[in-house]
């Protein structure tokens, strides 16, 4: 904790230098938690940010916190930076109504923002819960995620972390990571998943905290758009191999479909498994997947194909079981699979596998034909590429 009472008084230790609250923990003066009116003892180290805790275990609603040293230091840098753009900012604000303590609360004269900085693990239903709660208040929630990624070639994220994507038009699905001891944000953009938690980014766009706002302005970042194709047919192969090398047992339900209906697996048509930009994040299953059971319960099965039809059998996987979406709280999507269906088609119509018969209709250019040994998959591979390359770098 950041802030006590003394002398029923709000006191916050980021206003004072280490000497200045070594001065007045020295004259004996009492704190007491704001929230529970328990003792508090004032801890200034070194190293941490000087703050509070509790002297004994009372029934409090911060009882359980233990806020790590870069919990508190991504509130103080917060807090510095929005008490210079707003009147109203508050530290550890309690709100009765929800029995919550926003990290930092702002109100203007339109709007309510509660802050939230999460560095641990919190169940993504009492995540969405807490936004939920928010929201019913008329506060605007904005959560910052400041635990340490995983990223060399790839952005690796736990499903945690993935709860934290964003979406504009303008920067696609996106991740904003604060790090606190950089002083500094870190904004992925574009981002695309090549497995269940690696993803493809732009490189990272540092965003000082003196630049920060709330609402992100981001009209004027220096970003770079994402080429689907880069390494697009390696990332797809490795998951095709993987899959093959991971399932000696032969009890994939997927794989069995996929053997059922005829076709090699390894062989698949490479319009099997495209980037769908940018609403194909939402499926967690890997592309192949997906559309693959696009193919067989729809484009494989007639000459004409509607796009109604495709997005009644994608949803009918869904509610199957055999596609799932990821947890993507703050993303709001009407029609999700519909727009998915949509882009996957347009690809397909622009690459000439599908032609448009009508509104919304469509038909095969030619055959549904899987190869069904290397010699046919790299001439298909080859004729692939060759033709489609430079439109496939565009979708």
């Amino acid at each position: 904790m950041l802030t006590a009472l003394l002398e029923q008084k709000v006191f916050t230790t980021i206003q004072f230098t280490r000497e200045e609250l070594r001065r007045i923990r020295s004259k004996g003066v009492p704190f007491h938690c704001p929230y529970c009116a328990s003792p508090l003892s004032l801890r200034i180290g070194n190293r941490n940010i000087p703050h509070f805790a509790h002297m004994s275990r009372p029934e409090c609603i911060v009882e359980n916190q233990n806020e790590s040293p870069k919990h508190l230091l991504s509130k103080q840098l917060l807090y510095d930076r929005l008490n210079t753009l707003y009147r109203d900012v508050r530290l550890e604000h309690y709100l009765k109504e929800l029995n919550q303590i926003a990290d930092i609360y702002v109100k203007t004269d339109s709007r309510k923002i509660a802050v939230e900085i999460q560095c641990s693990n919190i169940p993504i239903p009492e995540l969405e819960q807490r936004t939920h709660g928010y929201l019913r208040d008329g506060i605007t929630p904005f959560w910052v995620l400041t635990q340490s990624l995983k990223r060399k070639k790839l952005l690796k994220l736990s499903s945690f972390q993935q709860a934290f994507i964003r979406y504009s038009p303008q920067l696609h699905y996106f991740l904003l990571h604060f790090l606190p001891e950089l002083n500094s944000f870190h904004l992925y953009t574009h981002l695309y998943p090549v497995s269940i938690s690696n993803f493809i980014s732009t490189a990272p766009v540092m965003i000082p905290v003196s630049q920060f706002t709330l609402p992100l302005t981001i009209s004027e970042l220096p970003f770079h758009h994402l080429k689907p194709l880069i390494n697009w047919n390696d990332y797809r192969m490795k998951w095709i191999y993987n899959k093959i090398n991971y399932n000696k047992s032969g009890r994939d339900a997927f794989l069995r479909e996929v053997y059922g209906e005829g076709d090699t697996f390894l062989y698949l048509p490479l319009y099997v498994g495209l980037p769908v930009f940018p609403h194909g994040l939402h499926i967690k299953n890997h592309e192949v997947e997906w559309q693959y059971y696009l193919w067989k319960d729809s484009l494989k099965r007639g000459s004409s194909i509607s796009e109604e039809s495709m997005t009644l059998g994608l949803n009918r996987r869904l509610a199957a079981g055999h596609i799932e979406l990821r947890i993507l709280p703050f993303v709001k999507k009407d029609e999700l699979i519909r727009d998915i269906v949509r882009e996957y088609l347009r690809i397909l119509e622009k690459v000439k596998v599908i032609d448009r018969v009508g509104e919304n209709q469509f038909k095969l250019t030619g055959p549904w034909s899987c190869p069904d040994h290397f010699g046919a998959f790299e001439l298909h591979r080859d004729d692939f590429f060759s033709k489609w390359k430079h439109i496939l770098n565009h979708v």
